[in-house]
């Protein structure tokens, strides 16, 4: 296996780590490195899906551990969503925002086709309003777990080889 690869398999180890955690230990509401690591990967290796088994699958064993929920279908598809758009948007910064406006829209919509808010258009509105007190957090989640990831992959791509030679 290249070094390449092997860099490849411990961000995988690294990411499927810190998402399966995150989804059990208390954290923030909606502060969690999902839509990160959703928009991150397609960074490190140009291919959207590869980002789905490992987000996916950790949000799956999270929802096992906390319950499974009506609106898996939006929530799951709007992750691949995410990741499918950042392979083709390659700025990481503007993926961290765009991925939680992307998340917000689809997952918010999925929960107006519960019928809570009527089939409406205002009660799509009133249920994207009462979704707004949530964003910030899952905005915010997103842009610093994409800046730890980004800052750990500089630091692995300046230093690594330097770290190579003295061990």
């Amino acid at each position: 296996m290249g070094r390449h690869n092997i860099e490849l398999v411990a961000w995988i180890i690294g990411f499927a780590t810190i998402l399966g955690m995150s989804r059990i230990i208390p954290h923030p509401p909606n502060f969690t490195p999902i839509l990160a690591v959703a928009i991150f990967i397609p960074f490190l290796v140009n291919k959207w899906y590869a980002a789905l088994p490992i987000t996916l699958g950790a949000m799956f064993i999270g929802d096992l551990y906390w319950g499974l929920h009506q609106w898996l279908f939006w929530t799951y598809g709007s992750v691949a969503l995410c990741s499918f758009i950042a392979s083709y948007s390659k700025n990481l910064m503007t993926n961290s925002v765009l991925a939680p406006v992307t998340f917000f829209i689809v997952t918010n919509f999925g929960v107006w086709t519960g019928g809570w808010y009527g089939y409406t258009l205002e009660g799509l509105f009133a249920c994207y309003v009462a979704a707004i007190p949530f964003f910030h957090m899952t905005l915010l989640g997103t842009i610093f777990y994409t800046a730890i990831f980004y800052g750990l992959y500089y630091i692995t791509k300046k230093y690594g080889k330097s770290l190579q030679k003295t061990v």
